[in-house]
């Protein structure tokens, strides 16, 4: 699993637009799987620099991936936490937000 060592986290919250894609390294000695979605976030606060929505390619990895294939659909609500790398979202954490009592899914 890839952690953090730096500041570059950000928090996100948005909706799922794209099916998960689930793919494995062969050959790779650190990572073993990956997952991406696109997530289309909320329009902004009234005090952000951006008020429109945006649409970010989100990319989990090993468990979080594993995870991720298994619970999560397109057109599910989601929060998040993530950091940057380059120009890369990579997840770290992700809260599932369901009808009803508002908390449906974590992966701690």
């Amino acid at each position: 699993m890839i952690k953090s060592d730096n500041i570059n986290i950000c928090y996100l919250s948005g909706t799922i637009i794209s099916d998960i894609e689930f793919n494995f390294f062969f050959n790779s000695k650190k990572l073993i799987s990956r997952a991406m979605f696109v997530l289309k976030t909320e329009e902004g606060f009234c005090n952000s620099n951006s008020a429109k929505p945006v649409q970010l390619l989100i990319r989990a990895y090993d468990e979080m991936a594993d995870f991720i294939y298994r619970e999560l659909y397109n057109g599910d609500k989601v929060v998040l936490q993530a950091f940057l790398e380059g120009n890369k979202v990579i997840l770290e954490n992700i809260l599932k937000i369901g009808k009803q009592h508002n908390i449906l899914t974590t992966y701690l």
